[in-house]
């Protein structure tokens, strides 16, 4: 008995060490193989890091059939089905077989919306983008500092994103901090039709009075649009809000009802464009008759690999702020340098 025992656990050793040393390929329909690892796949795009050959982008039209272990991958298909497995070569052109560890389920390559690794190590789940950007107008003097971070951390079935950015006034050699924006959420996906969210933001706004603002709240989205390009998103929940006016004039306890629309496209053959725009209508429960709106719109376009040019619009409007300030409306538009990791 033990003997068997000795030789059953030599075989499973094995099977795993080999598995472990197997490479992703890819199968396509017109050339040899590529070997390396796959990265991801997003609308219709997939990333795969090739042996000497670096980060490639594969249309998946292109692709007779797929093999990858890695540690993992969430999975979600234009169908809205979602699937935490491994990738295994299909026969048939055009299908993937994928091992969700109970059981082998065909798909149509092509129907392959949204693909992420899940890596085992802490460290390689964490993406982001950090940029900075500088303006000076000689007639006034003034100097404008801006920076950004964007930052994610994907599970199997949770992503977490956080989102900072700054805007200071340089005039004569004194800073002003203008504008400040901190945004941590968190998405729980229970399938790809519906995710339960928690999120808590940090803001100030010297434009529309605010010199602190803090706020938490929790809620539920659900995808409206899916395509091989671009999602949208809708959340509703409700919040909570801390606030503090310029005057140090403290509120609490500030009720609202958020209904956001998340909307981002890709473009991911060159040149690289990745446009995302949130906008955020927030109903005041507490106040009644107060409603606000918090918006951005990033466009980024990749000029080499990793570093790109980044556009971001904002927009803020109140029509009860703290301290009437000869405007309820505050926007503008940023310019920076960004690099990707």
């Amino acid at each position: 008995m033990r003997m068997l025992l000795l030789i059953f656990c030599v075989i499973i050793c094995h099977t795993i060490d080999v598995r472990a040393q197997e490479k992703d390929t890819v199968y396509f329909y017109h050339q040899n193989p590529l070997i390396g690892e796959l990265k991801g796949i997003r609308y219709g795009t997939m990333l795969f890091r090739g042996e000497d050959l670096g980060n490639l982008e594969i249309d998946l039209n292109q692709v007779r059939t797929i093999r990858a272990y890695g540690y993992g991958y969430r999975i979600k298909t234009a169908h809205r089905e979602f699937i935490m497995g491994v990738f295994k070569p299909h026969d048939e052109d055009g299908k993937v077989t994928v091992y969700d560890g109970y059981e082998d389920r065909t798909f149509t390559v092509r129907n392959l919306n949204d693909v992420q690794l899940i890596h085992k190590n802490f460290f390689r789940r964490i993406a982001g983008r950090v940029g900075a950007g500088y303006s000076y107008t000689r007639s006034s003097d003034i100097g404008r500092w801006n920076g950004d971070l964007v930052l994610g951390y994907d599970t199997e079935r949770l992503d977490v994103d956080l989102r900072g950015s700054i805007i200071i006034t340089q005039a004569e050699e004194v800073l002003d901090r203008e504008r400040e924006s901190l945004l941590l959420t968190g998405n729980y996906y229970f399938n790809p039709n519906w995710f339960a969210f928690g999120m808590g933001v940090y803001q100030r706004n010297i434009q529309l009075g605010i010199n602190r603002r803090i706020q938490q709240g929790l809620g539920v989205g659900l995808p409206m649009v899916q395509h091989k390009r671009g999602i949208l998103t809708l959340q509703l929940g409700i919040v909570t809000n801390q606030e503090i006016n310029i005057e140090d004039v403290r509120t609490t306890n500030l009720y609202e009802v958020p209904v956001i629309l998340d909307f981002t496209f890709f473009k991911l053959n060159k040149p690289k464009i990745n446009f995302t725009s949130n906008q955020t209508l927030f109903i005041g429960l507490t106040q009644g008759g107060r409603y606000r709106n918090d918006g951005e719109t990033r466009i980024n376009w990749e000029i080499v690999n990793n570093i790109d040019l980044g556009v971001n619009f904002y927009n803020n409007f109140d029509n009860q702020p703290p301290i009437p300030m000869g405007s309820n409306f505050d926007y503008g538009l940023v310019f920076n340098l960004g690099y990707r990791f």
